[in-house]
């Protein structure tokens, strides 16, 4: 899925939210990408008039822009692991069970969140870090297919 996302700073999150909400936007959920050792990339998703639900019944729909005609707004911020984060739930309450399950998987701190389980929500007490991993693939050089290929042709006869 792609989409265009609105960037937004961990001061200006909190206003950018706010107006959403006055907009009467619905706050859908928050996704997160590693970038590297030291920063996370936090998206946040709006809808308004159900969109997002009406998504796998219109394909035409899937084209999404920061704000488009569709209802669609994804917010998009990159945070230092190691600072706090500010917490969206002063206008959306609901954000508290996504904020709590990113700092259980990802370890890093949301600010002044209502009801902070302190990485504790999903993972159980002796667990001493968080348990995100990072996965990458490698593309094989064109020599070492031929090479593959040829053992495998090989193996088969």
């Amino acid at each position: 899925m792609f989409f265009e996302a609105k960037e937004v700073t961990p001061q200006t999150l909190l206003s950018e939210v706010q107006q959403l909400a006055n907009a009467k936007y619905r706050f859908v959920t928050m996704s997160q990408t590693v970038m590297d050792e030291n920063t996370l990339r936090l998206f946040y998703h709006f809808d308004v008039n159900l969109t997002m639900s009406d998504l796998r019944h219109n394909a035409e729909l899937c084209v999404w822009e920061p704000t488009d005609a569709k209802g669609m707004v994804h917010l998009r911020m990159d945070v230092n692991k190691n600072d706090a984060i500010p917490s969206i739930t002063p206008v959306y309450f609901c954000a508290v069970l996504v904020e709590n399950e990113t700092q259980d998987q990802f370890g890093v701190h949301f600010a002044d969140l209502p009801l902070d389980y302190q990485g504790a929500m999903y993972l159980e007490g002796e667990v001493t870090h968080a348990p995100y991993f990072t996965m990458t693939t490698v593309r094989r050089a064109a020599k070492a297919e031929a090479a593959k290929d040829d053992t495998a042709k090989g193996e088969k006869a």
